[in-house]
């Protein structure tokens, strides 16, 4: 009795990489995989091979004799149009990534390649093909398809981490905003429950809160945090700002993770640009699966939905899982340490002759604050007393100087007191001071400074 026949192959991938160990893993790893594979060192002899068999896909070295792989990718298309093509490559710069990814490259991936990421990516891009230009009915894919899409399950072979800790506790150790208040502890175990999830994540709060610096730390908690932290504000969130922000995670072997902030003043084509980067449509197609995305928007973002400017339906599908991020008001005592935190920053990165503490009674001082204008405000006005402090410690004197206010006599409960037996007299915030960002019209932020805070009249004043 004759053998049944063999399956026939479910796509066909042409491959071009002039070092034998190389492709001869590749070869081996595509064809266990199920795919018909054409390798071949030289590129004129891919070319040639090209003109006589049609291919689902390439994947490409870009180190190559006779031509660059960039020269090589523009001389198939012109024999095949429509093939996918993947890179991996040990050469590959920054530059050239965004280069590739701005021209449709399907995926980039640094030597040696992840078989398991190689895998999915060709999986995912031959699916996608199929799909879009509807050459097969179905997919062919070799792999399952469960991982794909954008689910809000956590990673498959996320590492164990221990249980979470008691609610008495911070759920982690805080690198970035310190705090032991009630409202910080609860917040860290919000954060650290949604650490490995993959579904985006929306962390929303008043303007000047710490969204960048609370990413960052889920970032470093979760399964992502050996891939790179990739930033992107407002202003350059189109898809150039986006590929350049995003080229990171082509050359590492972990998915990295994407903090866009300032959502709530996106624009009808930011808004498209978000759903296409969600999806990994267009030029998004090389970043896909690559890094997890957290949005970062005040609270006018509601507004804006409530307005019409800003799609429903977008707002849904990123306002899924939102974390509601705590003001400095909330966290009282734990100001002046993420003063301090500021503090230490100044001297690692800008500033080594800055205060490396603040003395009692500017610790006091700030702690009382009830900062409207938030993290951004506190941080800003450290920043301006540290350039014009004195010695090891930041003192109310520097703070005073720093808001361009007197030392005097202030109104009953707009400055706090001096520190009992302190020769340093009560401070008030001035006015004209105390906003570092524009203030959100929902919050009548001018209003409720001038309820709050006086300026303080000088005795020269007087």
């Amino acid at each position: 009795m004759s053998p049944p026949p063999k399956a026939s192959p479910r796509a066909r991938i042409l491959l071009v990489e002039d070092s034998s160990v190389f492709r001869e893993m590749q070869v081996l790893l595509l064809g266990q995989a199920g795919f018909a594979v054409s390798d071949h060192e030289s590129p004129n002899s891919a070319l040639a091979a090209a003109k006589e068999q049609k291919f689902d896909l390439v994947v490409i070295d870009y180190e190559l004799p006779e031509m660059n792989g960039h020269e090589f990718m523009h001389a198939l298309r012109t024999i095949q149009p429509a093939i996918a093509v993947i890179f991996v490559s040990g050469s590959l710069t920054l530059d050239l990534a965004i280069q590739l990814s701005s021209e449709g490259v399907a995926g980039i991936f640094n030597k040696p390649a992840n078989p398991k990421n190689l895998l999915e990516k060709i999986n995912e891009t031959l699916f996608r093909h199929a799909r879009d230009t509807a050459v097969r009915g179905a997919s062919s894919s070799p792999l399952p398809s469960t991982k794909r899409g954008n689910s809000s399950a956590p990673f498959a072979g996320a590492p164990y981490v221990p249980p979470e800790p008691s609610a008495d506790q911070l759920a982690y150790t805080p690198r970035y905003v310190l705090g032991e208040s009630v409202p910080f502890r609860e917040f860290t175990h919000r954060l650290w429950k949604v650490r490995d999830f993959r579904a985006v994540l929306l962390l929303q709060g008043e303007p000047g809160s710490p969204f960048e610096l609370f990413a960052q730390e889920l970032a470093d908690l979760s399964y992502f945090r050996d891939g790179p932290v990739m930033m992107c504000e407002a202003a350059k969130f189109e898809p150039r700002g986006l590929i350049e922000a995003l080229a990171p995670s082509l050359l590492s072997h972990d998915p990295g993770t994407l903090i866009v902030t300032g959502v709530e003043s996106f624009t009808a084509a930011q808004q498209k640009t978000l759903q296409n980067l969600m999806t990994g449509r267009d030029v998004f197609l090389p970043f896909a699966r690559r890094f997890r995305l957290i949005l970062a928007a005040t609270n006018d973002l509601s507004n804006r939905v409530d307005e019409g400017t800003f799609g429903e339906t977008l707002f849904y599908k990123i306002s899924a899982l939102t974390l509601t991020v705590p003001t400095l008001r909330d966290m009282q005592g734990d100001v002046a340490v993420n003063a301090t935190r500021v503090l230490e920053s100044l001297r690692t990165a800008e500033m080594p002759d800055a205060p490396a503490t603040l003395d009692p009674d500017a610790a006091t001082w700030i702690n009382a604050q009830e900062w409207p204008g938030n993290y951004a405000e506190m941080a800003d006005l450290v920043r301006r007393a540290a350039k014009v402090a004195s010695g090891p410690q930041l003192t109310l004197a520097a703070i005073e100087t720093a808001l361009g206010s007197s030392v005097g006599d202030a109104v009953a409960g707009s400055a706090v007191p001096a520190a009992e037996g302190s020769s340093t007299p009560a401070i008030a915030v001035s006015a004209a001071s105390s906003l570092f960002r524009p203030a959100s019209s929902s919050y009548e932020f001018v209003a409720r400074l001038s309820a709050t805070l006086s300026l303080a009249t000088s005795p020269a004043a007087a």
